[in-house]
């Protein structure tokens, strides 16, 4: 059976006002975002949407073959648009610096909904650890490919 994954959007709402945890794979699990480049690529992309009122970003997390965020929607967004237009963007930027073709990102992403100031804390430091989970460093703190509203003490994990 062919996978679809256009049935886990259905009854979804882009809901103005609340944090999103998202989660965009790089397609076939390519190691390709931890170089400074193309992390600035992505972070860019971020800031770019951010000026243009498309959304707020909170943290962004760059690991090797994925990315966490939380934002929030700007004004007549939906979380499909936004993320549509970060992916095509980002696609085409970072092929064109790797010289390669094809799909750089795996079709959908995740997605949860955050609520509560507690939830948004949880995530943020979930997001935070995650190279020190996947052992990519042993404090957070060293890890380049981070960026965070917040300031984020270096809490062991």
């Amino acid at each position: 059976m062919k996978y679809r994954n256009h049935n886990l959007r259905k009854g979804r709402v882009s809901i103005l006002g609340i944090y999103y945890h998202i989660i965009i794979k790089t397609h076939q699990q390519q190691q390709s975002l931890t170089s400074d480049d193309v992390a600035s690529i992505i972070f860019e992309t971020f800031d770019w949407l951010e000026a243009k009122g498309r959304l707020r970003w909170i943290c962004i997390m760059i690991m090797p073959d994925h990315i966490h965020a939380v934002i929030e929607l700007g004004k007549e967004q939906t979380l499909a648009k936004v993320l549509h237009s970060l992916k095509l963007f980002t696609a085409r930027k970072i092929n064109g610096h790797l010289l390669q073709q094809g799909p750089f990102w795996q079709q959908g992403y995740s997605d949860w909904a955050i609520r509560t100031e507690e939830t948004l804390n949880n995530t943020i430091r979930y997001c935070y650890a995650n190279p020190v989970k996947e052992g990519i460093v042993k404090s957070a703190q060293n890890y380049p490919y981070w960026r965070c509203k917040f300031d984020m003490m270096d809490e062991v994990f």
